[in-house]
């Protein structure tokens, strides 16, 4: 039985359901770069020519914070799809990043002139004292948030941690949500710690990001960056209030806005102490004797008061009117029986004299 002919378009929309199912990664030359007000069009060429066309929406091209022309060599990352209308093939791209180290070199250049420009080099906040809140922006796997841990000391903070990854397609809007976040909750948080570890330029696109960097100049929570670079410093950190380049520095700068408390406290008590004894050396002689009279007043004091108390103690004491002749008599429960109210006839009772007691049963009772 032969097969039914597909239409055009059913046959386009069974391509189509094929090659969108995957992301792709491909490195070019860009050519025929247009922007347009519906989005950036584009191809990326190889050296043998062969031509890929491609789309950036509007918004992705907004929050890239990248800039390319015709020229430039980038990564790009994204699923394709054939214009049914025209038959094209055209790649809608996701992001794009620069590659190539002439091509990292020129954009860092280019970006770290056009901010410093605007003086956000400029700006360089004082890190609170008694650092108790920290937020952190990194990888939760590797060795970058291991290192910071290990060096901070047991001061009682109170870190805050948000995944992102630090390289790759997707480190850029992750960095930028995570600084967002922080951003619109500064008030529960005391300073701000940007780390990854080194790397060359390509490595390190997402810290010298426009967009990174100006969302990181916004924040309201004083800023560490410890982002390791090989050569040329990482934009984040000349945006940054406070620079490092290892995680290890970043816990050490964290650690030491308690050195006015850990550091001087000793000395300021030693000084106390030293101040006391200048004013007070003087009358040191007679205070022990002033002790110790005060000491045998005391114990005095208290023998009196035990006299009295046993004076009155042997006084009140029941024994001594046994003595007398009287005898105390108790019921079963060993209560004293003050009445014959609540006694019953044939209950046992107990008779204390001075020496010695008797039990004796209840035959006959009158009551007052």
């Amino acid at each position: 039985m032969e097969k039914e002919p597909l239409s055009v378009s059913e046959f386009l929309d069974i391509i189509n359901a094929l090659v969108s199912e995957e992301e792709f990664l491909i490195t070019g030359e860009v050519t025929g770069f247009k922007l347009h007000p519906a989005g950036v069009f584009f191809s990326v060429k190889d050296s043998e020519e062969s031509l890929l066309k491609c789309y950036l929406s509007p918004y992705l091209y907004r929050s890239l914070g990248v800039e390319f022309e015709d020229g430039s060599k980038v990564v790009i990352t994204g699923r394709a799809e054939i214009y049914k209308r025209r038959g094209d093939l055209t790649m809608k791209v996701r992001s794009v990043a620069l590659a190539g180290e002439g091509e990292l070199k020129k954009a860092y250049e280019e970006l770290k002139k056009k901010l410093e420009a605007e003086g956000l080099f400029d700006r360089k906040r004082e890190l609170p004292e008694f650092i108790n809140r920290v937020a952190i922006i990194t990888s939760r796997s590797g060795a970058v948030i291991d290192d910071f841990r290990k060096n901070i000391k047991p001061l009682g903070f109170n870190l805050s941690l948000i995944d992102s990854r630090v390289e790759g397609a997707r480190a850029v809007p992750e960095i930028l949500s995570a600084l967002k976040y922080f951003n619109d909750n500064s008030h529960d948080y005391d300073v701000l710690v940007l780390m990854r570890g080194g790397g060359s330029l390509e490595d390190l696109q997402a810290f010298n990001n426009e967009k990174v960097a100006r969302a990181l100049f916004a924040t309201k929570i004083p800023t560490i960056s410890a982002v390791g670079h090989d050569r040329d410093v990482p934009i984040a950190n000349l945006v940054a209030d406070v620079a490092v380049s290892t995680p290890t520095a970043a816990a050490v700068k964290v650690n030491s806005s308690w050195d006015g408390l850990t550091l001087t406290l000793p000395q300021l008590s030693d000084e106390l102490l030293h101040r006391f004894e200048l004013k007070f050396l003087p009358d040191f002689s007679d205070l022990g004797q002033n002790i110790a009279t005060a000491f045998e007043n005391l114990i005095e004091n208290i023998k009196i008061r035990l006299k009295t108390a046993e004076s009155l103690f042997s006084a009140h004491d029941p024994r001594s009117v046994l003595k007398l002749g009287y005898s105390l008599s108790l019921d079963s429960k060993g209560k004293a029986i003050k009445s014959t109210d609540g006694l019953e006839i044939g209950e046992e009772i107990k008779t204390q004299f001075a020496k010695g007691s008797i039990w004796s049963k209840i035959n006959k009772k009158e009551d007052a």
